[in-house]
């Protein structure tokens, strides 16, 4: 047996070793979160609801939304990623179910760069350094610290595809293609850009870049056909796919909005790089994410442009919206990056071996020290806006404190809520109370029969109210007559309606003046 045979079995228990360190430190954030409830209707709760009716082999009933009657989940998001926790869910509920396989998709992610950089040449020890440069990318614990996203489980299936069109596997290729495509409807257009690039890579092997350009082709076909026909064909209202409204301000369309900036260098300047809203606080947020682009790989876009191309309609997607959450380092919105930039750092690496193992090796550290570096420094300070430290900084003991006095006893109660009853609760209970098709997220009333709402929410859990009005619909409520308590302690209040409504209505709790 060759001795390198030798020398790769401690690298390959070090890969496990580093599944295993980084399995945990998302489990830190992501399930403590679930545990302490700091996880939320929007999108976990939307989600987990789904895999309820998967579970149960029923079309995917939806009755979360603030604005719509109840529709099918696919109508929403055309997803069919949640399928993936219908398993576990007989064990564990939806919502756990779900947070759990996104970890696993996030380590089989770390594990196909792995495999990635050993296909683009790497000794099994410069592989582990893909891996960790890649698992320990801030926009994953950006998204772990946002609940559950169907993006993220998607987004995962680049390395395994990158990898199987390097090794001309067609079926497994394709395989990874559909599984990307199926994940959300968004993440088509994505794809397309994805397999251009890689067509672009694969430039010389002709007959493999003209069938990634036909797939390129198939993947815009398939999201017109999805979000203009299908998804409003499926909504209860049939209203049409609303996700280009963040862009009205550019033009009456996606390809207009696009357009439009290209035409206008001020105004592509601006979208690219300056706050465009009259708010100051605003400002340089779009600075920060291209500054962690800059410190996590970036450099390798300019060796490897094909990865630059992958990287423009997310670009695009954050920074061409009206919205500042999009716009910066929070949330799930930047998960793509991650991929992509462990691709590009692995691919122009390669082409270093003529000076050396020891030079790719110093080039591995400085790349994974600048990445853990910025994750770091940003688990605990960021420009982008709304970003909740208690909910990402697994680092400090703020973390693993519920905002609740008592965890235990707010278990407690609401293991008092009757199973199958409709309810309306606030969001952060949301994940918590999943056992009933009819949830309603407060001030939703429509058929609930019960109302559990806690008595001093935060801003994440009284959304969509402020926590002043949270509080003035407890006190409200506990005073309207028609609603009659049945239980109450310092956390929580739970009601019920004593003539709830027999046939479904848009009943909405209004405060009083």
């Amino acid at each position: 047996m060759p001795a390198g045979v030798f020398s790769a079995v401690p690298a390959r228990r070090w890969r496990t070793a580093l599944l295993l360190f980084f399995g945990l430190l998302y489990a830190l954030v992501s399930l403590v979160n679930q545990l302490n409830f700091r996880t939320a209707a929007f999108d976990l709760g939307i989600a987990a609801q789904a895999v309820g009716e998967f579970a149960h082999l029923r079309a995917p009933r939806e009755t979360l939304l603030l604005d719509a009657p109840p529709t099918n989940f696919l109508a929403i998001h055309f997803s069919l990623t949640p399928v993936l926790g219908v398993p576990l869910s007989y064990l564990l509920g939806g919502a756990w179910a779900l947070l759990l396989v996104q970890i696993g998709a996030l380590l089989l992610g770390a594990l196909g760069v792995w495999r990635y950089a050993q296909a683009q040449g790497a000794s099994p020890r410069e592989a582990n350094w893909a891996l960790a440069f890649f698992a320990g990318q801030w926009g994953i614990f950006s998204a772990l610290s946002f609940d559950y996203h169907d993006n993220v489980v998607g987004a995962m299936a680049l390395p395994w595809l990158a990898l199987w069109v390097h090794q001309r596997r067609g079926g497994r290729a394709l395989t990874a293609a559909i599984f990307l495509l199926v994940s959300k409807e968004n993440m088509a257009l994505w794809l397309a850009f994805v397999l251009l690039g890689l067509a672009w890579q694969q430039w010389p092997r002709r007959a493999v870049a003209s069938w990634l350009v036909l797939g390129a082709v198939a993947a815009v076909g398939y999201f017109l056909v999805i979000t203009h026909y299908v998804m409003p064909a499926l909504d209860t209202t049939h209203r049409p796919f609303t996700q280009i409204v963040r862009y009205a301000h550019l033009g009456a369309s996606l390809p207009a909005a696009v357009a439009n900036v290209l035409s206008h260098p001020a105004l592509l300047w601006a979208t690219l790089f300056q706050n465009t809203l009259p708010d100051a606080n605003f400002d340089y947020i779009k600075l920060e994410l291209w500054g962690a682009l800059l410190v996590s790989g970036g450099w390798a876009l300019l060796r490897r442009p094909w990865y630059a191309w992958m990287l423009l309609p997310i670009l695009g997607q954050k920074l061409l919206a009206n919205d500042y959450a999009l716009w910066g380092i929070n949330g799930q919105y930047s998960i793509e990056f991650a991929p992509v930039l462990a691709l590009a750092v692995a691919d122009a690496l390669r082409a270093t071996r003529p000076v050396g193992e020891a030079f790719r090796r110093r080039a591995w550290a400085g790349a994974l020290a600048g990445v853990a570096v910025f994750t770091i420094v940003t688990l605990y300070t960021r420009r982008s806006e709304w970003y909740n430290k208690a909910s990402a900084n697994f680092l400090t003991g703020r973390h693993y404190r519920s905002p609740y006095p008592s965890r235990a006893g707010l278990y407690a109660a609401l293991a008092r809520v009757p199973a199958g009853v409709p309810l309306s609760t606030t969001s952060s209970l949301v994940p918590h109370l999943l056992d009933r098709r009819d949830l309603f997220l407060f001030p939703v009333l429509r058929t609930a029969r019960l109302v559990a709402l806690l008595r001093e929410p935060d801003d994440q859990s009284a959304w969509p109210l402020s926590p002043a009005q949270a509080r003035q619909a407890v006190a409200q409520l506990r005073a309207t007559p028609g609603y009659r308590v049945l239980y109450e302690d310092a956390q929580l209040l739970l009601l019920s309606r004593s003539l709830p409504p027999a046939a479904d209505t848009t009943a909405t709790w209004q405060p009083q003046p």
